[in-house]
């Protein structure tokens, strides 16, 4: 009797440990691998007044005579008063990237969407998807400015998954709430994209 009481304790000392170790995986991505967080990285100033092709891997620019399908991501334009994103597929460009908006911050993106990516600038050409005009009316005037809360997913050219927050859209990533900013004399020049990004380079779309 003592023995049949000793091996049903062992069993289920087996199936515990069992059940623990499989309900503590929920780190795991899709093939059953730890995911390793990604770590965010910051590109600043990054001159748009002509476009400029990103590659969200390595963080380096590529030169439009060198632009390929699977070298570059993400491209941006500083155009006047707007900046155009745009992702390395469709009318922008030869790959198979894709992108799309999320109403989650930067910071608590845990994983990236399965799906309802769009092609070249379809999902963050138009700035205001991403950021608000503030008009004559409202202080500083005249000014674009991020949307707090929101976070950009791109699907990189050779199908993993970065996430993007735009901080700034003005040289040296200035503080928008000082008279210096809201003095348009004095404000500091519109087209130099400040970003944080973190790219996922493992096959999940899990960023931590």
């Amino acid at each position: 009797m003592k023995r049949s009481i000793l091996r049903f304790a062992s069993a289920l000392v087996v199936l515990s440990t069992v059940f623990l170790t499989g309900c503590s995986k929920d780190k795991d991505d899709e093939s059953g691998s730890t995911v390793t967080p990604v770590e965010a990285k910051t590109i600043s100033d990054l001159n748009a007044t002509t476009k400029v092709y990103i590659n969200l891997k390595t963080g380096a620019t590529v030169s439009a005579a060198e632009a390929n399908a699977t070298n570059w991501d993400l491209s941006v334009l500083g155009e006047g008063r707007t900046l155009v994103l745009g992702v390395n597929s469709g009318t922008n460009g030869t790959g198979t990237a894709g992108a799309q908006i999320v109403e989650t911050g930067f910071d608590d993106l845990a994983e990236a969407p399965a799906e309802g990516y769009l092609a070249g600038t379809e999902a963050i050409g138009d700035y205001l998807k991403w950021s608000t005009y503030t008009g004559s009316t409202t202080t500083p005037n005249h000014a674009i400015l991020p949307k707090p809360g929101l976070s950009i997913v791109v699907r990189t050219a050779d199908g993993k998954y970065s996430k993007i927050q735009i901080v700034s859209l003005y040289q040296g990533n200035p503080n928008t709430s000082t008279e210096a900013f809201a003095n348009l004399a004095t404000r500091p020049a519109f087209g130099y994209l400040t970003f944080r990004y973190a790219t996922q380079t493992e096959n999940t779309r899990r960023f931590k």
